[in-house]
């Protein structure tokens, strides 16, 4: 079968659902080609399952730490009752994400897009030209450097485990570990972090890491750093041995489980890229800031595909999409751009971060003062005997104005939002002080936050 179309969509996560389909509500004929399950990640074994799953470890947290203070009873946490509620909202995902395709037209492609050359793919027993493509298809785990690494589980596998097994190892120290162990802890689990540098969470505020690792030792995760996993082998029983160096020694850990947690890279690898004249780097496609490649006027590329100084998360995504598009249907050319994206890592308590850090200010030689706090003692958090909250803040000398907030506070995936819209107002910390906030509230806190 060969077809001709004005833009074929590679990928049908965040970035290529938002492009394919307002591209054909535009009028223009759009196809998507998918290899794995329609709509991505996110939804079917990402964020989405993630969130599910955590915020049900979260309110099991937040009523055992409750026990003696009204809640009675005996409260435990079922895997598998567990898992077929989070079923409830994924496996529906690609049925629906295909008939919204299909019900305006959109064609559908499953299975691996292989290019041909600049203006010509191949799927299958397909062959598909179009006027442009956009390519959007997502990351997957990184390949790691040792042996055995044909053991390691993704997070995907996960997701999809029948039981959740007595011990379990994750290797590397990045969000997916941390969130899951969080979540795998409070289920019982004896749980392991192995970190190959001084600081895990790399792209978050130090400070903030460190005191979040403390935390998670505190409810029994065991966080190795500067541990570098060497080898893991199989067990007589059905389990795993991981041998991690550590100050020069070998040690040796049985597991139940290992999951990969050590970073990913983009998924282009199978698109045969350079026959369509494209070089990519080790973060993805090069792109300009329309979006388009470097190297094919007709080629664009969003979300974790792209090399595109954006963070591999869904707004990004959705926001490169969106870039794209624009240019390619009105040729609206856009100029550099520096959003102020947050971000999260949802352990419990909350990691987040949005606008500037520490380290990012001193490297771009941005003036700044910081503003550090413990707000464990606020009511806010003493009335459901949070473990600990901390704020710190970078605000510019002498304007005040907010250049960056990060967070560790079971609220911080809620006020991470609120510093976001204050930073791309250029909003000071007086004007954010000097809105009336509905009170009692996690938002009532920030005039303290400042004083």
């Amino acid at each position: 079968m060969d077809a001709t179309y004005n833009l074929i969509v590679i990928g049908s996560g965040a970035a290529g659902r938002k492009a394919a389909t307002e591209a054909q509500q535009y009028g223009w004929k759009t196809a998507v080609v998918e290899s794995g399950s329609l709509g991505g990640t996110c939804p079917n074994r990402g964020c989405d399952p993630k969130r599910i799953l955590s915020g049900i470890t979260e309110t099991y947290d937040d009523a055992h730490r409750l026990k003696d203070y009204g809640i009675q009873g005996a409260l435990s946490l079922d895997w598998n009752q567990m898992k077929k509620f989070k079923d409830t909202f994924t496996v529906p995902v690609p049925a629906q994400v295909e008939h919204s395709f299909r019900e305006i037209g959109m064609e559908v492609y499953k299975g691996t897009a292989v290019f041909i050359d600049g203006s010509t793919i191949e799927v299958g027993d397909c062959v598909l030209k179009a006027d442009h493509f956009l390519i959007a298809t997502g990351s997957l785990p990184a390949p790691l450097p040792f042996e055995g690494t044909e053991h390691l589980l993704t997070s995907d596998d996960f997701f999809e485990q029948e039981e959740l097994p007595d011990t379990i190892v994750f290797v590397g120290g990045g969000p997916v570990s941390f969130e899951l162990a969080h979540m795998c802890r409070r289920m019982g689990r004896n749980v392991s972090i192995f970190h190959d540098a001084a600081h895990v969470l790399e792209e978050y505020d130090i400070e903030m890491t460190n005191k979040l690792v403390e935390l998670s030792r505190n409810i029994g995760i065991n966080v190795h750093t500067n541990a570098q996993v060497t080898n893991i082998t199989r067990t007589d029983r059905e389990g795993f041995i991981v041998e991690a160096e550590k100050d020069g020694l070998t040690h040796k850990f049985n597991t139940d489980l290992v999951i990969h947690g050590g970073g990913r890279v983009s998924n282009i690898q199978s698109l045969h890229l350079e026959r369509a004249g494209i070089d990519p780097t080790d973060k993805g496609i090069p792109v300009d800031a329309n979006f388009k490649s470097a190297s094919d006027s007709s080629i664009y590329a969003a979300g974790d595909a792209a090399d595109s100084g954006l963070p591999p998360l869904t707004p990004a995504a959705s926001f490169g999409a969106s870039r794209a598009l624009s240019h390619m249907l009105e040729d609206k050319d856009h100029s550099a751009f520096d959003p102020v994206i947050p971000s999260v890592v949802f352990t419990y308590p909350k990691l987040a971060k949005t606008g500037l850090s520490q380290q990012e200010a001193e490297e771009q030689g941005v003036p700044y003062e910081i503003l550090s706090k413990e707000i464990t003692p606020f009511f806010s958090y003493q009335r459901t005997r949070s473990t600990g909250a901390f704020i710190k803040v970078l605000t510019s000398p002498g304007t005040d104005e907010i250049l960056g907030a990060h967070l560790l506070s079971d609220h911080a995936d809620h006020l991470i939002n609120l510093f976001t819209v204050a930073i791309k107002k250029n909003m000071t910390k007086q004007e954010l002080s000097q809105i009336l906030w509905a009170y009692p509230s996690e938002e009532s806190d920030i005039p303290s936050f400042f004083q």
